[in-house]
């Protein structure tokens, strides 16, 4: 009787572990391999918030970059009707696409630049690929800086403007270790580091001792620690002036986020700060002139011409 109910208790240990393992496991993909919205949703979704503007309207052209490790990135370019050697390269949120950059298009063809948006690894028409939400990212980023140079000279003036994953990539794209050379970058809803924002969110959820065992799984499986997508640490010596924008109501990735970004960063930068504006919606609740006054206010600051 007692060698069965050892037995029984080996099985429901071993269970135990097996299910502790594939929960790890997992949340592990959902974080790498994340389910995206396709290129159709996101076109039905920004024009049913009226975010698709007059995108319609403008000449554009699509071609191919070769990110970090040879990654194939699909781009857009957005002409300017209006002849100018102003450019910025949008990079969207998780699970979105090109196309969920769209609502910032209008603001920046009035403020006379060509956009540049493009699918972010793992994204889009992109192939599979694993998704860090911002390291691999901002090597891709810095390939389609080092090609727009390229493509369009290098006496052009060029910005960065991200969403959520797009801004963490964005302004890790400005650490010293990587050759980025932009005039600005805007972030729009932010996070400070990965581990954290995600400890935060599991902590919620009664499950925040979880993380620990989901990073070594992270570092195993994929290659990547989920503490070094760390925006607030590639911001330190960065003088690229920035301008953070934050919705005050964003639950997802707090505003603090935002604060100790700017905290971080050496060079000049502004912190904007959008009232009832939850996640990524600072450019729906403010309209496409006010979201445009802000960066053009922030642009004037910097004297951007």
């Amino acid at each position: 009787m007692k060698k069965i109910i050892i037995g029984i208790v080996i099985v429901l240990i071993l269970l135990a572990i097996g299910f502790y393992c594939s929960f790890i496991l997992g949340k592990a993909s959902q974080i790498a391999y994340p389910n995206i919205s396709t290129l159709e949703k996101e076109i039905e979704w920004e024009k049913e918030h009226d975010l698709w503007g007059n995108f319609d309207s403008y000449e554009k052209g699509e071609y191919v970059v070769r990110g970090y490790n040879d990654y194939e990135l699909h781009v857009t370019l957005v002409k300017n009707p209006v002849e100018s050697d102003k450019y910025v390269i949008i990079s969207h949120g998780f699970k979105s696409n090109r196309y969920g950059a769209v609502k910032y298009v209008d603001s920046y063809i009035n403020l006379g630049f060509n956009c540049i948006i493009y699918d972010m690894r793992g994204h889009g028409e992109n192939e599979k690929a694993i998704v860090s939400l911002g390291q691999y990212e901002s090597l891709d980023l810095e390939k389609i800086v080092e090609n727009t140079y390229i493509k369009y000279g290098e006496n052009i003036k060029l910005g960065l403007h991200g969403e959520s994953m797009g801004a963490a990539t964005s302004m890790m794209a400005m650490d010293k270790a990587k050759n980025v050379d932009v005039d600005f970058v805007v972030a729009d809803c932010g996070f400070a580091n990965l581990y954290d924002l995600l400890y935060k969110a599991y902590d919620v959820a009664k499950v925040g001792g979880v993380l620990p065992s989901i990073n070594i799984a992270m570092k195993l499986r994929y290659g990547y620690d989920l503490k070094k997508t760390s925006p607030k640490d590639a911001l330190i010596g960065n003088e690229t002036p920035i301008c953070f924008i934050h919705g005050e109501a964003d639950n997802y990735i707090l505003p603090e986020n935002s604060e100790i970004n700017k905290a971080a960063t050496a060079g000049y930068s502004e912190l904007n700060l959008v009232p009832e504006a939850a996640h990524g919606k600072s450019r729906e609740v403010l309209g496409e002139e006010a979201y445009r006054n802000i960066i053009g206010n922030f642009l004037n600051n910097i004297d951007f011409k």
